[in-house]
């Protein structure tokens, strides 16, 4: 049974590899057999997290890149066409969030999220999108958050931004099924990133966020590799169009 879930011979490429959920992800995925190229925004965090990965036997490469900037998008699919000739799981990952009231938030501010969070995952699926309909496989995994399904103070243009990634999901799901590619999408909760450090570090604001959630706890980046190996594994090939939300049980409230 376990065989369905190997990567061997697999290249997996994963946005904002380089901390939190995105390295999780890599080392996951790397530790299925998978080549791993991870993108940031730093050089210097992409040398530590490649370094990081190949300590633990893990193939990876790393490649600089801001989701806003479409020229180091076609970069990026430049790269990986001319190193590995193919590209098998696609993980959008990298994202930012900014915890302020709406009134509060300036249009620099909006447009940053929703470039970064949104478009920015559309245009890197678009480019890198090709190469898989050539080959006539795929599995692309879009990251996306419980906030994208339900309404959170504070986080109105973070919620919308991935709200939108998950309707892009179940969209793309549907027009790129003829061409043999898989979409889904993982919808997190809170998990002790660095994303959020600053706020589960505030003991009052954490242990209400901690009342909220069932479970009485955050998630560790590592529980999130495991679903993420499934969705790009052989395991999940009837599977297409979803938003699985991992967050211990929040959103059921």
């Amino acid at each position: 049974m376990l065989e369905v879930f190997d990567l061997a011979g697999k290249t997996a490429l994963i946005t904002g590899g380089t901390r939190g959920l995105g390295q999780a992800i890599a080392e996951a995925l790397g530790k299925q057999g998978a080549a791993v190229i991870i993108t940031g925004r730093s050089q210097q965090t992409l040398e530590e997290s490649c370094k990081f990965l190949s300590e633990r036997g893990i193939a990876a490469e790393g490649m600089q890149c801001d989701m806003k900037q479409i020229s180091d998008l076609e970069a990026l699919k430049r790269y990986v066409e001319e190193k590995f000739g193919r590209l098998d799981v696609l993980v959008n990952n990298a994202g930012i969030v900014i915890d302020r009231n709406f009134l509060e938030l300036t249009d620099a501010e909006m447009d940053d999220i929703i470039t970064t969070n949104l478009t920015g995952v559309m245009r890197c699926t678009r480019l890198l999108g090709e190469i898989m309909i050539r080959q006539g496989s795929g599995k692309i995994i879009n990251i996306a958050s419980m906030d994208g399904l339900i309404g959170t103070p504070r986080l109105v243009a973070y919620g919308t931004s991935k709200g939108g990634v998950i309707q892009f999901t179940r969209s793309l799901a549907v027009e790129w099924a003829r061409y043999g590619i898989r979409v889904n999408a993982i919808c997190p909760g809170y998990f002790a990133t660095s994303m959020n450090e600053h706020i589960l570090a505030d003991e009052a604001v954490r242990s209400k966020i901690l009342k909220r959630i069932p479970l009485r706890r955050v998630g560790d980046p590592k529980e999130l590799g495991p679903l993420a190996v499934y969705l790009a594994s052989a395991a999940s090939d009837f599977m297409t169009g979803q938003a699985i939300v991992i967050d211990g049980g929040e959103t059921v409230h």
